[in-house]
């Protein structure tokens, strides 16, 4: 689904959305974002921090480009849209709320070639954990969610279709994977108010994987 048309399904269920086409691997570009949508909704609340990418290849074949190129898309962004929303809301007077996509790969082990990735995404969890901490005193809180097991088209298109079938038949303790709507239901939460005394943490959304 594109951008244009999300927004365009925001707006017939009544509520209001903006598109801004982005390049996360572009800092100026995040920050154009950012200033956009504080530009047209007269303040920034909230940041989500869930684009990013990947490619599976073992790490002794990726090179220091490839490399590069996983954590500027899934840590560095994070960190970029993280710092200009706090700028933006320290600059208004009000705190706010921002969450980044980690995953659950952060966690444990694959053995199926996503070391940058998986480091990528580590990383995420300490870069909550220090601007959770540093942006307290403004009224900001930073949280993550920890996804696992997306049935998604780009899980299908990056993984090994025979070994993946495998897995996905008792995916975690609840033995299936979920669509995207249930991670997004975890980042909303951490968002909003229900979530006024949650900061520095990482929600883990993978159906009871992390600990089966």
């Amino acid at each position: 689904m594109t951008g244009a048309r999300t927004a365009s399904e925001i707006a017939e269920a009544g509520g209001q959305a903006l598109f801004i086409p982005s390049d996360v691997r572009d800092g100026d570009s995040i920050r154009a974002l950012v200033a956009g949508a504080r530009e047209h909704f007269g303040r920034i609340d909230a940041m989500f921090n869930n684009a990013g990418g990947n490619f599976q290849l073992p790490a002794l074949d990726i090179s220091e480009n490839g490399f590069e190129a996983i954590l500027r898309m899934n840590l560095k962004a994070a960190f970029i849209g993280s710092q200009a929303a706090a700028r933006a809301m320290i600059e208004e007077g009000h705190g706010g709320s921002i969450v980044s996509t980690s995953s659950n790969a952060a966690f444990k082990s694959t053995g199926i070639g996503i070391a940058a990735y998986t480091a990528a995404k580590a990383g995420i969890l300490g870069l909550t954990r220090e601007l959770a901490a540093e942006w307290a005193p403004y009224g900001i809180r930073v949280n993550a969610i920890a996804p696992g097991g997306v049935d998604s088209a780009g899980r299908t298109k990056n993984m090994d279709p025979d070994r993946e079938s495998e897995r996905d038949v008792d995916y975690g303790m609840l033995r299936r994977l979920a669509p995207p709507e249930e991670f997004g239901a975890g980042a909303v939460f951490l968002a909003s108010d229900l979530a006024n005394h949650i900061t520095g943490q990482t929600l883990s959304i993978d159906g009871g994987a992390g600990v089966s």
